[in-house]
């Protein structure tokens, strides 16, 4: 019969591993310190528009996606360079393909950042119904 306890060392050390993946993440890769530069921007001119905690929801799962969807791209681009070292047309679909995901995932988030900072920007001009 399994154990219904959780092991909370082994959870610990999960929770490190990812830890070091995300700074890895930050670390080494290009499109994740320009999608966290954005990040930062975008919750600066969130705390200068005084938003509302609905749009800070919005605004924080929008960067949370466009991170989740860098690092998988990433694990994807790095797998496929080490079973496929050599250039292949089946991994270059592959791979642009998973950088497209993160493109469209950023066009979005771009889309709700123009959504919710547009009216406070320009109230006369709103974009809400």
């Amino acid at each position: 019969m399994p154990n219904p306890m959780i092991d909370l060392p082994k959870t610990f050390r999960s929770f490190q591993y990812a830890g070091r993946g995300v700074a890895g993440l930050f670390r080494f890769e290009n499109n994740a310190k320009v999608h966290l530069l954005a990040a930062v921007v975008v919750v600066a001119v969130g705390i200068c528009l005084n938003i509302n905690r609905i749009e800070w929801v919005i605004i924080i799962t929008q960067i949370g996606l466009v991170f989740a969807a860098e690092a998988i791209n990433t694990a994807l681009e790095k797998l496929c360079d080490l079973v496929q070292p050599d250039y292949h047309p089946q991994v270059k679909v592959i791979k642009d393909v998973a950088s497209g995901a993160v493109l469209i995932l950023a066009i979005t988030a771009v889309l709700v950042a123009i959504l919710i900072f547009i009216p406070k920007l320009c109230p006369a001009n709103t974009l809400t119904t």
